[in-house]
Order: C-alpha cells, then sequence, then structure tokens
C-alpha cells in the first residue's frame, strides 16, 4: 500500500522519468526490448548509429544511502504520514532471521 501510494505520488509529480519501466505498474521488460529493438532497427534505416546503456540494480536498496534517498523524496515533495513511513522504515528496519532456534 505504501509502495502503491509513493509510487502514484512520485508519477503525478513527473518525478518518474516516463522511459522507466522497471517497477512500474503495466510496464514490462519486454515493452522495453521491442522499444529499442525499434530504436535499433529507425537508426539502421537512417544510417544512424544507436546508443543503449543497460544498467542492473538489482541491488541498489543495499547501495543506495538512505539519507539521501529521504532528501531526495523530500526535494520531490513526499512530506507527512509517508515521509515518516519511508524514514521509519529505512532507518529503524531490521530482519532478524532464525532456523532451528538459532539466529
Amino acid at each position: 500500500m505504501v509502495e502503491c501510494r509513493l509510487w502514484e505520488f512520485l508519477d503525478s509529480k513527473g518525478a518518474i522519468s516516463n522511459c522507466q519501466a522497471g517497477f512500474r505498474r503495466h510496464r514490462s521488460t519486454t515493452d522495453q526490448v521491442v522499444k529499442l529493438t525499434q530504436a535499433i532497427k529507425d537508426g539502421f534505416h537512417r544510417k544512424q548509429s544507436t546508443l543503449a546503456v543497460l544498467e542492473d540494480f538489482k541491488a541498489a536498496y543495499d547501495k543506495v544511502g538512505h539519507h539521501m534517498m529521504l532528501h531526495k523524496l523530500k526535494k520531490q515533495g513526499v512530506s507527512g504520514k509517508l515521509l515518516h513511513w519511508v524514514q521509519s522504515f529505512l532507518l529503524q528496519h531490521n530482519i532478524r532471521c532464525s532456523f532451528l532456534n538459532a539466529t
């Protein structure tokens, strides 16, 4: 629910590029591959080069500074309960695993 509200807010503010497909509803990797393929074909027909930059953000959550992320959310206008929830989750979130009574 929080993720949905945050995405809606950021999308309404134009903070998310229309080119981004990952983690967005009604957008898939297949759509992006089709767009890239078409861009390559169009460039080929126009005798132009096509450059593609592909990035895998698989571990981005662990690598992005949480304070920096909160600062950027504030700059985008996220405030109130939503910002407080995200802040609490990022800065006070602990995960504990146990297996066979061992932690």
